[in-house]
């Protein structure tokens, strides 16, 4: 066990290989150890740390991969001070250093809130100062990080990606998070020992399997299969960084060539052309955004927009990071975001045919100590990424986006019915023989997507959220407002309801600041 002191920006004062556990609904233990390196917040507070449990695995005593454990013990080790000290001194200089955390707490579209114990009482350890929901959900990201001691990637001798592969594991984390949702759905459980789990745990098991690091066919996104297209494709040579953009069109190619059950829609220009994505019948889509948000820091004018994306239920993160470290980014409490960081190495796990891996195995997969970093600090080049499982979500998605910008809020994305120019030329060779369809639950036309906007909908302001002018506003779902048979808004105070001129849309949100819009474009 690694013991540490009380944390900063979100740490843990106890990080404990053991195991962390949640109840699923049929009241099942789901059961995880923590694979998190060791962090703490003052020197001299990592004690008792044996050579033989190293990232999170015990290994026995002995064994050969102790060396290399060892190593990378340290080097983590060592940015992990490395981290800690230069984000006190970031919090210091920007006056940063005694601000109150905010209660309410977004992770991918879930909403959590601090009781005032929690924000208040210094004396707690990070982890406990944060709801203990939200520290189980936290825990089932997957995390992909460097990895070490693996088959050497071809035609290069490199057996790690250590110092050069981050934004592709950034990568890999937010595609694990839409895997999860695809297969597992949002809030998912399930008990390592239970043989009534088998199905739950076979399909955990064979979403990491597809982020392994080697060449097999199961290995679809391994940083074998990303570098190598990076080198066919994007004119990268194996061990040369990769950017937001470059990762994402490899994760859209690989799953293309893997005819992969998920359907990788990659843009550049944030336009999300809808008929590339149903050319015949909809198929889960994974929605791949990359934006260059300013030049060297990201325009406050899109903070609000960073922010509301990741509390849409469809968001599966953003693959993004601070200048020159690439890192994930999965909720926000306040004005900071909270990430997972691939800058740790571990060593790669053994492939075995029989699939018997156990908690142990894959524990450094998953992490408990959320980390913060203000929105002031980001690099302006990032990847969002929305998963839309079936058609009536991805018209969800659009109805909340499109009252977002009506709302005056600047965003990223933007729907257009038609083929992108690219697909446009190839879509004319065949439109001679295009013949009109009904619209059903599987088939996406324009029609079918367009009919949402006749429907009611609720939207709010998110808790947590500082608002500028007019204030961001959240989609609610229409079972939500039906249900209750009234409108519901996330923020009560001062809500004015408007009725869009000519449809049935209830827009429902707070009067916002009353400041001035005190940001312009780029």
């Amino acid at each position: 066990m690694v013991t540490t002191d009380s944390g900063a920006q979100g740490h843990p004062a106890t990080t404990d290989r053991g195991s962390l556990e949640r109840k699923n609904g049929e009241g099942n233990t789901l059961s995880r150890n923590t694979g998190c390196p060791a962090e703490g917040a003052k020197a001299g507070a990592v004690e008792a740390i044996s050579p033989n449990s190293i990232s999170g695995v015990t290994r026995p005593s002995g064994s050969g991969s102790d060396l290399a454990g060892l190593t990378n013990h340290v080097v983590n080790t060592l940015r992990e001070w490395y981290v800690l000290a230069s984000d006190s001194i970031a919090n210091i200089l920007e006056g940063r250093i005694m601000q109150q955390p905010s209660k309410d707490i977004w992770l991918l579209g879930k909403h959590y809130e601090a009781t005032a114990a929690q924000q208040h009482d210094s004396s707690q350890g990070w982890t406990e100062s944060y709801p203990p929901g939200f520290i189980e959900d936290f825990s089932h990201l997957i995390w992909c990080t460097y990895r070490s001691h693996y088959p050497p990637i071809a035609p290069s001798a490199f057996t790690t990606d250590a110092g050069w592969g981050c934004m592709l594991r950034a990568g890999q984390t937010l595609l694990a998070q839409a895997l999860q949702l695809h297969n597992l759905g949002r809030d998912w459980g399930f008990s390592w020992e239970s043989s009534r789990d088998e199905d739950r745990r076979r399909q955990y098991v064979g979403i990491i399997k597809q982020f392994f690091d080697d060449y097999t066919s199961t290995s679809i996104f391994s940083i074998h299969h990303m570098a190598s297209a990076g080198r066919q494709f994007e004119g990268k040579d194996i061990g040369q960084w990769f950017g937001p953009h470059g990762t994402a069109r490899i994760i859209h190619k690989l799953a293309r060539e893997a005819n992969h059950e998920l359907n990788v829609y990659t843009t550049m220009d944030g336009v999300v052309y809808l008929a590339d994505i149903c050319a015949d019948e909809f198929r889960p889509t994974l929605i791949l955004v990359t934006s260059m948000l300013g030049i060297d820091r990201v325009n406050p004018v899109y903070y609000p927009f960073i922010q509301v994306s990741l509390t849409l239920p469809q968001s599966v993160g953003i693959a993004g990071g601070k200048p020159s470290s690439a890192l994930y980014f999965s909720g926000f409490q306040g004005d900071e975001l909270f990430y997972l960081d691939p800058h740790y190495t571990r060593q790669a796990i053994v492939h075995r045919n029989d699939d018997a891996y156990t908690a142990a195995d894959l524990a450094t997969y998953s992490c408990n100590s959320p980390r913060r970093i203000p929105l002031s600090r980001l690099d302006p080049c990032m990847v969002f990424g929305y998963y839309c499982g079936t058609l009536d979500t991805l018209i969800d998605l659009r109805s909340r986006i499109d009252l977002l910008a009506d709302d005056g809020m600047k965003t990223l994305v933007a729907f257009d019915n038609g083929h992108s120019p690219e697909a446009a030329a190839l879509a004319t060779t065949t439109a001679a023989t295009a013949t009109a369809t009904t619209a059903g639950a599987g088939n996406c036309t324009s029609s079918s997507i367009e009919s949402e906007d006749s429907s009611r909908n609720t939207i709010a302001i998110p808790k947590g959220m500082n608002s500028h002018a007019g204030g961001p506003l959240m989609l609610l779902s229409q079972s939500d407002s039906e249900s209750s048979g009234v409108n519901v808004a996330s923020s009560p105070e001062s809500s004015v309801e408007h009725r869009s001129e000519g449809s049935d849309i209830v827009l429902e949100g707070g009067s916002g600041s009353g400041e001035e819009d005190w940001v312009t474009d780029l």
